[in-house]
């Protein structure tokens, strides 16, 4: 009794097994079916290749081993396995490599010689595989099959065309020109028209914040290099805390990293409406900002945004203080802006002077020329205060400035002085432009002073120092480079002999020709020779 007992209460217990191992070996294959897939494919591979190789010891191990992986399946697991087996063979065509580059090792060569660059690649391989094997033997890259294309410049569809003039004679020209870049009313509008739309989208954002857009000429105005060097800045003005806590959610390490966030957000959000375009950036500048074509006006106008950015409103001040003091001041900042655009020497991503930079060179030139057209930046009225300087009781500049025994000269004399001036006259190494000194005297001990090492390495050259008139410790040219300073000697020294020549035959047109990279013009001259 006690052994029939044993095993009539044993038998339930050997059927709930049985029904739970079966029950286990119907749900694993179907549970494991990915992983089993990518494993049979794997093997496959390895037998493929073990039989390529001949080796035949390997193979049937493989070989047996995944018989016993697939012995305890009944058909109707196999077929789905088969079925999936044959569904990832079948898309691994069109699986395209998407991953980490392949690791470039230089190929062995001749001394002396730079080798071709090759590609290591490792491939899957069983434990079995020699470790010599495992690594597949150097391929060259494609890159090296194949030599590199010269670099070809296709013409723009839209060229820039230098100015074209009604009038004739170099003062003529140089009035109708001023005459076109001065603020219309309608140019007005158009930039109170862009701020508007800009504000609607920010202070979505941040309700709180200002926009503001300025430009100091004409913004429909075509011009060469218009959309890399915008003449229309849009600001947002708002409290770093608000802009942290809306914008960058409390993570903002400092005000600087604030301002990019900010800019990074509001750019998204403009770019999205479809009203306008996104051009480039400029993160590693002294004020973080992006460029934008608006293109809902008008006439599509680029302009520079950014957020709490004070070079731009400071920029406009002073030009709107020069206007104020002396038409030709404001006149030659305009033209020498111009010039400086036409001639690609405004680019400040690329190490040369920014706009507004070139604002101050002309201020400062007005400054200490003989005829003193404009005064130090702490006797102007509205940009004493900012300057540091007495704002109460200066005197009106109106009045005070100039010299009575100097002639009073045109905009296109005082341009032709202000190339003559730093081209020969400056002295970078003991003078520094200080537009809120107003006096020609040697760099200030708290302005850094920029020197610029070339590409040999040993030869080195002091750049041009242009004091903040704002920030007297801040040089506003410290980003120049050995390239920038070539080329502000040669356009000084190409401006200078254009407008020295005999007979009064300078040209405004050719002075403000658009300039053009050294290798595109040797290129576009070929088929011409030939």
């Amino acid at each position: 009794e006690n052994h029939s007992t044993r095993r009539t209460n044993g038998a339930p217990s050997r059927q709930s097994s049985a029904f739970t191992h079966r029950t286990y070996l119907n749900q694993f294959p179907i549970a494991m079916a990915p992983g089993i897939v990518a494993t049979l494919s794997d093997c496959i591979a390895d037998v493929r290749a073990k039989l390529h190789g001949g080796d035949t010891r390997t193979t049937l191990v493989l070989a047996l081993a995944m018989f016993c992986a697939v012995s305890p399946m009944d058909i109707t697991q196999l077929l789905l396995v088969l079925f999936g087996a044959g569904v990832y063979a079948l898309s691994q065509p069109f699986n395209l490599p998407v991953g980490r580059r392949a690791k470039r090792i230089p190929d062995a060569g001749p001394p002396g010689k730079h080798a071709a660059p090759t590609v290591q690649r490792r491939w899957r391989s069983s434990a079995a595989t020699p470790a010599s094997q495992r690594v597949a033997t150097h391929a060259p890259c494609l890159r090296s099959l194949k030599p590199e294309a010269p670099a070809v410049f296709a013409p723009s569809v839209v060229p820039a065309a230098p100015p074209t003039f009604r009038a004739s004679g170099w003062d003529a020209e140089v009035e109708e020109l001023v005459a076109s870049l001065m603020p219309t009313p309608e140019s007005e509008r158009e930039v109170e028209r862009l701020a508007a739309q800009v504000r609607r989208v920010v202070r979505r954002i941040v309700p709180e914040a200002e926009v503001v857009a300025v430009a100091s000429s004409s913004s429909l105005r075509s011009r060469a290099f218009g959309v890399a060097v915008p003449d229309v800045d849009v600001v947002v003005s708002c409290s770093p805390d608000l802009l942290d806590a809306r914008v960058a959610r409390g993570n903002g390490k400092d005000g600087r990293h604030v301002q990019k966030v900010a800019v990074r957000a509001i750019t998204d959000r403009l770019v999205a409406t479809g009203a306008f375009k996104f051009r480039r950036s400029a993160f590693s500048a002294q004020d973080p900002k992006v460029t934008l074509l608006a293109t809902d006006l008008a006439d599509s106008v680029p302009f520079d945004l950014g957020v709490n950015s004070a070079t731009p409103l400071q920029s406009a001040l002073l030009v709107s203080e020069a206007r104020r003091i002396d038409d030709r001041g404001h006149a030659l900042i305009l033209l020498v802006r111009r010039w400086a655009r036409d001639r690609g020497l405004c680019h400040s991503a690329k190490g040369h002077f920014s706009l507004h930079c070139w604002t101050l060179l002309a201020i400062y030139f007005l400054q200490v020329d003989d005829e003193q057209v404009l005064p130090p930046v702490h006797r102007f009225k509205l940009a004493s205060s900012l300057a540091g300087g007495a704002a109460e009781g200066a005197p009106d500049v109106a009045s005070a400035v100039g010299n009575a025994s100097v002639h009073r000269r045109s905009v296109g004399a005082l341009f032709k002085d202000f190339v003559a001036f730093y081209a020969s006259d400056f002295d970078a190494e003991k003078e520094a432009v200080s537009v809120r000194s107003g006096r020609r005297a040697s760099p200030s001990s708290r302005l850094p002073v920029h020197v610029v090492l070339h590409e040999d390495g040993r030869t080195r050259e002091v750049a041009p120092s242009v004091e903040d008139p704002f920030e007297p410790t801040r040089n506003l040219a410290a980003g120049t480079t050995p390239l920038a300073l070539a080329r502000w000697r040669e356009e000084l020294g190409r401006a200078v002999s254009l407008l020295s020549r005999s007979g009064g035959e300078s040209s405004m047109t050719e002075l403000l020709e658009p300039w053009v990279p050294p290798e595109e013009c040797s290129v576009a001259a070929e088929p011409s020779s030939a």
